[in-house]
């Protein structure tokens, strides 16, 4: 679906206004002509047997597996729970895009060889997770714990052995225990954060989210939430057999870094004639006062990082794609610019009517921006051209435009030139449209704002593919 830019410029100044952001100001989005490239997505001719969202997800082989997460939609602020143990992804799932097959396997399946401890560890709600060569590193998430009958955030970290389950999954005769090992350790005790490791000699970094405790009520009664404010470095010892987790530097808590449920993107930077990898956290929820963080935070590969300052007119005032959705990036060595790409999810600010419009609500979008880091090292951000494709709702409410993006998931196409961290290598990509990745569930809405009647929110079955053409 093509938005109309040349509107959008005319109205696409600096919004200031009092609200519960971390920032009143917002930087100004610009028209996508800068870029080198456009984008485009299109309802791919296969999709998942059920929804998915806040997922983990893993590939080899051209495949990919899938795990954990939830199969509902939104939650609906129930007074009593939110989050239904019914709606916990019990499910294996092995995705070929290449054949377009999708087979499953139930975590109950008794010749999984799992007990009911392990089955719940791994069928959380937005654990983190990151891949090292066949090896899928999945660590916390929120759940329920059927012997308490409570629910928590774990503090496990489950290494699984990615061509093993798929093998599993497919109807192996082995078990699914066999490709897994566990160990567990409180610095893990994380749901909504981010799991990343910028190479093999530096820790693994555990950015940001919470440990929530309870059930999650409208009320706000019964449960404890503590942001970890911090990123947290470790070192895992994995000789194959055991797994050992050697806590690194203990940085202080900061709370600016009170945040949940964001975009963190791995980056490419250009430093001489060499090549530094790190990481960029971009906004995420909440303040203190429920609104959204605007100012990205950097981070080196050791677990140091830097927020510019709020407070000076030049730095970057993120105002749309504040939640975590879809995302990928790409730099060019020939132009020094990263790009992190946007897909949909939870916004400040929509468009409407040729105007960026700023909602407390922060709504469900189909609108996609990149973020770009230029030469000089400055963020900029763009609202491309298209956007989700259009889908009608078939049920609640009918016949309105669906909204996806939110905790969905992009996985790469198979082959494409990237460096080390999985950044795409922009220049190597060619000229010719290819297909980047797909976009994978996440949470589909009928309604934009959180307050409406949720009758049609649900996790999506869709899978979207991503195409990339140079300008």
């Amino acid at each position: 679906m093509k938005i109309l830019l040349p509107l959008l410029t005319l109205s696409a100044a600096l919004f200031a206004g009092t609200t519960s952001n971390q920032t009143d100001e917002l930087t100004p989005i610009l028209p996508p002509d800068a870029l080198p490239f456009e984008i485009a997505i299109e309802v791919s001719d296969f999709q998942l047997p059920i929804g998915l969202q806040s997922f983990v997800y893993a590939t080899y082989d051209n495949k990919w597996l899938l795990l954990a997460g939830r199969v509902n939609g939104m939650h609906g602020f129930n007074p009593t729970n939110n989050f239904p143990p019914r709606a916990q992804n019990g499910n294996i799932y092995v995705v070929d895009p290449v054949r377009k097959t999708v087979v499953s396997r139930s975590l109950t399946d008794p010749s999984s060889g799992l007990s009911q401890a392990q089955i719940e560890t791994l069928s959380v709600t937005a654990p983190q997770y990151t891949q090292s060569g066949s090896t899928l590193y999945m660590v916390g998430g929120y759940g329920f714990d059927s012997a308490t009958g409570s629910f928590s955030t774990k503090s496990t970290l489950t290494a699984i052995d990615v061509p093993g389950l798929i093998s599993w999954v497919e109807g192996s005769k082995g078990k699914a225990v066999n490709s897994m090992r566990q160990t567990s350790h409180p610095l893990l005790q994380v749901t909504g954060g981010f799991l990343t490791r910028t190479a093999p000699h530096q820790p693994f970094l555990l950015i940001f989210g919470q440990s929530f405790t309870g059930a999650y009520t409208g009320s706000g009664a019964g449960y404890t939430q503590v942001y970890t404010q911090q990123v947290r470095p470790f070192q895992l010892i994995d000789n194959g057999t055991d797994l050992y987790i050697k806590p690194g530097k203990e940085f202080p808590r900061n709370p600016n870094y009170r945040r949940r449920d964001l975009s963190v993107l791995p980056i490419v930077q250009q430093s001489g004639n060499s090549y530094s990898l790190g990481v960029v956290a971009l906004s995420g929820v909440f303040t203190l006062d429920a609104g959204v963080w605007t100012v990205p935070v950097l981070i080196n590969g050791d677990g140091t990082s830097l927020m510019p300052s709020p407070s000076d007119p030049n730095t970057f005032k993120q105002g749309m794609n504040n939640y975590d959705c879809a995302r990928t990036g790409l730099f060019s060595k020939e132009r020094n610019e990263m790009y992190m790409l946007l897909f949909g999810g939870i916004s400040y600010l929509t468009v409407s009517g040729g105007s960026f419009v700023p909602d407390s609500e922060d709504p469900f979008i189909n609108s996609v921006t990149t973020v770009q880091i230029d030469a000089q090292g400055s963020f900029h951000q763009y609202l491309m051209e298209n956007e989700y494709p259009l889908i009608l709702s078939p049920f609640g409410d009918i016949g309105h435009p669906l909204l996806f993006g939110a905790e969905a998931r992009f996985i790469t196409a198979n082959t494409l030139p990237t460096f080390p961290n999985g950044v795409f290598s922009f220049d190597a990509l060619g000229s010719s449209r290819i297909l980047l990745g797909h976009i994978v569930g996440g949470i589909q809405s009928s309604q934009a704002n959180n307050s409406a009647p949720l009758i049609d929110s649900a996790a999506s079955p869709y899978i979207f593919s991503v195409y990339l053409q140079r300008r």
